[in-house]
Order: C-alpha cells, then structure tokens, then sequence
C-alpha cells in the first residue's frame, strides 16, 4: 500500500495580504508560514514518520514546505502539484474577485465551475484527471511507500475530486494552510483516511 500525506503549504506571503495565488504567482512563505511547517515536521517527528520520497509542486511557497519538513529526503518536483491556474485573477485581491465575479463563488466562497470561461485558467476536470493520473502512477511505482506530498489549497481539493468523484466540489473547503491529509493507495483503490488534520498547535 502507498500512503500520500499531502500538506498544504504553510501561509505565503500572498495568503497574509489577501491575493489570490494560483500557479501564476510565486510568493515564499512568510513567517507564519515558516513556523507552520517547523510545527508539522516536528509533530511527525514525535510520531516517528519518516518519508521515503517528497513530491512537490515546483512553486517557491510548496518547495518551501517540503524542504521544512523533510530535509533529508529526496525531492521530486512535479508540475501536476502546482496551484490551479485562475488566469487573468491571479494576483488580484481576493475580497475584490469575490466582489466583481460572485456569480463564481457561493455562500462559503467555493469557487464555482465554469469560472474558465471568464478568467482563462484552469478547468476542474482537467486538472482533476491530471491529478488522477498522477495518484495512479504513484501506485504503480511506490506500492509500499510512504510518502510526502506538498501542494496548494485548491489543487488538493481537485485531488480529492479524482478520489472521492465529488460532483458539488463546494461541498468541501480548501484545507487549511499546512493542514495535512492522508490517503492510502493501491493499484485498485483510493482511500481518504483523513482531512484537512492540523498539526500546528
């Protein structure tokens, strides 16, 4: 069995002043950011988790996270765990996108489909099918692994879309900044264990 704990990555500098960042922006984190993965690597320390290999998203804020946590372990960095790409939004503030485009969002501020036609980025079922390609290759290669994953907020929701088939993605929340979720593989099934699990206090 392949078991994936996927981080999101802690807060960049982005996240504290309120833009939205997708694939197109680049910030590092910031302190806070910093702490949060001091924090997440430490509680798996207590737990005595150690990861046999690190994927990450090559974006400077993901790559931060992983190399906090897992210092000693071999990195891959692949462009499927990069944010989703929200087109001509990314790098506006991200109260003013709720504003100007609030037909995209609902009450929780999920991000809608069909948002693309609009901004010109990324698509849920395209990346969603990447992403499933991406599950099923780690399966194949790693069958006893574990392994630590470090991506973006929206990219691990889409994630868990190619696991679990949700068909309402508003049904669930972006995970937190450095919260963790951890899904176990085989090369028939897909398991959730957890969610959004936080190991920052």
């Amino acid at each position: 069995m392949t078991t994936l704990y996927i981080i999101r990555h802690g807060q960049s500098e982005a996240n504290a002043a309120g833009i939205l960042q997708g694939s197109l922006i680049d910030t590092p984190l910031s302190k806070k950011g910093q702490l949060q993965a001091k924090n997440v690597r430490d509680a798996f320390e207590k737990e005595m988790l150690h990861f046999d290999l690190v994927f990450a998203s090559p974006l400077l804020r993901a790559a931060q996270t992983a190399a906090i946590i897992s210092p000693q372990t071999t990195t891959v960095f692949d462009d499927r765990l990069k944010e989703f790409d929200y087109g001509d939004w990314d790098g506006q503030k991200v109260a003013d996108i709720h504003r100007l485009f609030a037909e995209f969002f609902d009450e929780k501020k999920n991000l809608l489909p069909d948002s693309e036609k609009i901004s010109h980025g990324d698509d849920f079922a395209s990346v969603t099918t990447k992403l499933n390609d991406f599950l099923n290759e780690l399966a194949v290669r790693y069958p006893t692994q574990d392994i630590l994953i470090a991506s973006h907020g929206f990219t691990i929701k889409l994630l868990l879309n190619a696991v679990l088939g949700i068909n309402n993605l508003s049904a669930l929340n972006e995970p937190d900044n450095a919260g963790l979720t951890k899904i176990e593989l085989t090369t028939s099934t897909q398991t959730l264990v957890y969610f959004n699990r936080d190991l920052t206090n």
